[in-house]
């Protein structure tokens, strides 16, 4: 028969997990305001009303979907409670950060606990999702939709299942219901979660599905409900569409390739091919060793039966969360929540068979590798963590110069290009995105004095409508070539350069920029060619 020798119903692993798993990520409280999200998301508003400040939060809710589309009314409601609670602080947002990525992480852990998963395969699994560097901006950036909805998301498929086993059914539906629809208000993807939620609301207490079926299907499509939202939103946005939202086109079996892409990156495969490869074979071997045929048939039968569920649940959510994103292009490590999910879900069930089932030197094999996958993957997290935070760090010493320095009327031309990715940040350049975002930083910062306009290497406008163009030539121009930029050339003044250097994996890579002034509009000489350089080599 099969069997397992750890206790799997007890908590302790889930609450050390929760605490442990999300320690890879302490180095961000050492990290500013980046130029991400932050800049219009982190700065408290002026003194309100209970009443006005609800107001203000809806009218936010409303422009963003008719600048760009989403409708995340509890996104926003997080980013202003955050903003008026923490008051700009960023060591309080990170530290906050940190420990909703601890609730996170236990909520999935939680998740796989009531998919009977093996503890020591859970605590593996969950780290190999926490951990993965492709994955870790849900984490190193301060707000972004996907890790705000995440322990909702999670526990709507807890429910789930405590609903279909519990005498209580209608209080775990009825809190499952509610984080779908918190999920669903920041970002409409998770709409994903609702045919697993329906299976695991089925299936999740009686081993007859059909007769599981008969008895809970009207509960169960009542979950369904949550989906009215979405299909509202959707219908309303493809009626009234207009430039500047986001467009949805055709699903291609490009997009398709892509987004398969970023699913084996978003499980860690280079790092941990080899350790689950092994897995898979520790599995294989193990079934086809059985010395008694019936033993065999009823270990695995038995096998089946316990984790059928698991793996079809997690088998709808990687259908769901693919078919979603199917119509955009875009790809990124956060678009593959909550599709990855269910790989992580097959992941945690193929360590648990292996535990189970292989011998041990297959067993202690295949864990090593994952553990030297894991190790990594960490590693490889932490470099990306230390990069983000050189970034971060790069554009606010430019900022809180700008923001000393700069007198009353100052224009600033921020030198960049719109479709950057990270592909061209890698490589040191601005982009345009970092840009507003750092006029944001201004303004919410006191010198609403600065004006910020952005523009092409060329020096031409780039029309964007969260920062108008100047409209007279600027006094100081931010660049990322050492090189004096062309708009400064065109206008023939006394240029000066200030050069800021970040550096970080030990020095041996560095970002830069440069801030081009007019000597004659500074409060003080600058003095030529003059270097700022701080160091981010021990981070």
């Amino acid at each position: 028969m099969w069997t397992t020798t750890a206790p799997k119903r007890s908590w302790w692993w889930v609450l050390a997990g929760a605490v442990v798993l999300p320690c890879i990520y302490l180095p961000t409280l050492n990290t500013p305001f980046d130029f991400i999200d932050d800049g219009n998301l982190v700065y408290p508003a002026p003194p309100l009303s209970t009443l006005d400040r609800v107001h203000l939060g809806w009218q936010k809710v409303v422009a963003n979907y008719e600048h760009l589309g989403p409708f995340r009314p509890t996104l926003w409601l997080h980013w202003e409670v955050q903003a008026e609670l923490l008051q700009a602080n960023p060591l309080h947002w990170r530290l906050l950060r940190l420990i909703w990525t601890g609730f996170a992480a236990g909520m999935f852990l939680w998740l796989l606990r009531e998919l009977r998963i093996h503890p020591i395969a859970a605590l593996v699994a969950s780290a190999i999702a926490m951990w993965n560097p492709y994955r870790n901006e849900i984490w190193t950036s301060l707000t972004l939709a996907e890790g705000v909805a995440m322990p909702y998301a999670l526990l709507s498929l807890v429910c789930a299942i405590r609903a279909a086993r519990s005498s209580r059914a209608w209080i775990w539906d009825l809190v499952g219901a509610g984080c779908v629809l918190m999920a669903l208000g920041c970002k409409n993807t998770f709409s994903a979660l609702v045919p697993a939620q329906i299976f695991l609301r089925v299936v999740s207490g009686n081993p007859d599905w059909r007769l599981a079926w008969r008895q809970q299907r009207w509960r169960a499509l009542l979950l369904s409900l949550t989906l009215f939202m979405p299909v509202i939103h959707f219908v309303y946005f493809k009626l009234n569409w207009h430039p500047g939202q986001y467009r949805l086109g055709s699903p291609t079996f490009g997009n398709l390739a892509r987004y398969l892409a970023a699913l084996q990156g978003a499980v860690s495969l280079d790092f941990l091919g080899v350790g689950l490869v092994l897995g898979v074979i520790a599995a294989i071997i193990a079934w086809r060793n059985r010395t008694n045929a019936n033993s065999s048939e009823t270990s695995e039968t038995s096998f089946w039966r316990e984790y059928r569920s698991a793996l079809i649940a997690g088998a709808v959510l990687l259908a769901g969360g693919v078919a979603l994103y199917l119509p955009l292009g875009a790809i990124s490590g956060r678009y593959t929540m909550p599709a990855v999910w269910g790989l992580d879900i097959a992941i945690a069930v193929l360590l648990t068979a292996v535990w189970g089932f292989a011998a041990w030197r297959w067993k202690r094999v295949c864990f090593i590798a994952c553990a030297v996958g894991l190790v990594a993957a960490a590693v490889a997290n932490i470099g990306k963590q230390e990069k983000f935070a050189a970034r971060a760090e790069l554009l606010h010493q430019a900022l809180a110069w700008i923001e000393k320095e700069a007198l009353a009327g100052t224009r600033i031309a921020w030198v960049g290009e719109s479709n950057l990715g990270g592909q061209l940040r890698s490589q040191g350049g601005l982009n345009i995105e970092e840009g507003i975002h750092f006029g944001w930083h201004l303004h919410a910062r006191g010198r609403n004095d600065v004006r910020v306009g952005l523009v092409d290497a060329n020096g031409q406008p780039q029309a964007r409508c969260e920062l108008a163009p100047l409209a007279e030539p600027p006094t100081i121009i931010v660049a990322a070539d050492s090189s004096l930029p062309k708009l400064a050339r065109n206008h023939g003044q006394n240029w000066q350069s200030k050069e800021i250097i970040v550096r970080y994996w030990w020095g041996r890579r560095q970002f830069q920029c440069y801030l081009w002034t007019d000597a004659d509009v500074l409060a003080k000489d600058v003095g030529t060619d003059s270097q700022v350089v701080v160091s981010k080599q021990h981070r």
